[in-house]
């Protein structure tokens, strides 16, 4: 069992990986080929994405998740970091992800290794118990229903991320998810998928606040009775990938330092704006005076 040991300000639950990034000179048909100019290797992982960008902001951040036997580096960095880390080590490998990218079009690919375990994962009641906010990512829902009925008086914020794309009706485990969920967190590609399978934004299942993210577009904030677009900052992004960890980083330490919603979106777009200009989702890495010095430009 994966146990708690101090108190701290956010605990990620989510999974580590390692990205693959390939720009190519063109995504080819079925049974064709194309030529990669260049390739680039770094650490992610949706939910280790989050609790990276959030250390950097100084928040107090702990990462619940498995990791497979060839990534002691990667855990050894965490480590150095400062996040308190509360990963269960399996046999085999830790998951890979592939983006073959082309200007603005990619196409990705997902080895899930030991991933898939994190539904099994056993943990203490206690770690949420020390912490002030929860965060989930992806769909691991066996876990996250588990996690969610542990959440009664914590901030809880889900991010289902692409593992929406799975959904051809909506889970009754994905429904338990939100009833405890304080904050959904969507990009417009998801909205969409959900949307195509009845899926609304609908108060009564739970959420305080949906945030729709529109890339270069800013986010929706849908509160009751309320809907306000919140602008990005504007600078040349280089590559999008990482980009909504940073703003579920971004958007979760402002609420921990005290603004409201819509201000806390305008911070999160302005930690994104960082993500985006080099290559690699834990690169260009902010610090809390950095954001804020963006986030006052919005």
């Amino acid at each position: 069992m994966v146990k708690a040991t101090l108190k701290t300000d956010l605990v990620v639950f989510g999974d580590t990986a390692i990205d693959h990034f390939y720009e190519v000179v063109d995504l080819p048909k079925k049974n064709h080929a194309a030529d990669v100019l260049n390739f680039h290797s770094f650490y992610g992982g949706m939910g280790a994405n989050t609790a990276v960008v959030a250390n950097s902001l100084g928040i107090d951040t702990a990462l619940v998740s498995v990791i497979g036997t060839d990534a002691e580096d990667y855990r050894n960095y965490m480590k150095n970091l400062g996040i308190k880390l509360y990963l269960k080590g399996i046999f085999g490998d830790t998951t890979k992800s592939m983006f073959f990218k082309k200007a603005e079009n990619q196409i990705s690919f997902f080895y899930k290794g030991v991933t898939d375990k994190l539904n099994e994962l056993d943990f203490d009641g206690d770690i949420i118990k020390a912490a002030k906010c929860i965060y989930l990512a992806r769909t691991y829902l066996n876990l996250q229903k588990r996690v969610a009925r542990e959440c009664k008086n914590r901030f809880l914020v889900y991010n289902p991320g692409y593992g929406v794309f799975k959904f051809t009706k909506i889970p009754s485990a994905f429904k338990q998810v939100l009833k405890q969920c304080n904050v959904l967190v969507l990009n417009h590609h998801e909205l969409a998928h959900l949307s195509s399978i009845d899926f609304k934004l609908d108060f009564k299942l739970g959420p305080k606040v949906f945030l729709i993210t529109q890339g270069d577009k800013g986010a929706t904030v849908y509160f009751k009775g309320a809907q306000i677009n919140v602008p990005t900052y504007k600078t040349k992004a280089v590559d999008p990938s990482g980009a909504g960890d940073a703003f579920n980083a971004g958007f979760i330490a402002a609420h921990l330092e005290g603004l409201d919603i819509y201000e806390s979106v305008k911070l999160a777009n302005a930690t994104a704006s960082f993500i985006v200009e080099q290559w690699g989702c834990q690169t260009n890495l902010p610090t809390w005076a950095d954001v804020l010095h963006r986030y006052k430009k919005i």
